[in-house]
């Protein structure tokens, strides 16, 4: 079993890291977008793809630990 101190502290990194990942990725996948002709830099169609994929990722990162919660604990 794990203390709750040290719980809270894995819970915060993984959010954190959750965070630059999804920022990252939504970026680099935006960019890939305004290279293709999908979107264009500086309107607002740029602005809600970055935000998007940010958010749709943050959310499947974040939701890794409680979806996988079985495989991760020791029986």
């Amino acid at each position: 079993m794990m203390s709750v101190p040290k719980l809270v502290g894995l819970l915060i990194a993984w959010v954190l890291a959750a965070i630059a990942i999804a920022v990252v990725t939504a970026i680099v996948v935006t960019e890939l977008l305004d290279v293709v002709g999908a979107v264009e830099s500086g309107q607002t169609s740029y602005d809600w793809t970055i935000n998007g994929i940010a958010l749709i990722v943050f959310v499947a990162l974040v939701s890794v630990p409680v979806v996988f919660r079985k495989r991760f604990t020791d029986d």
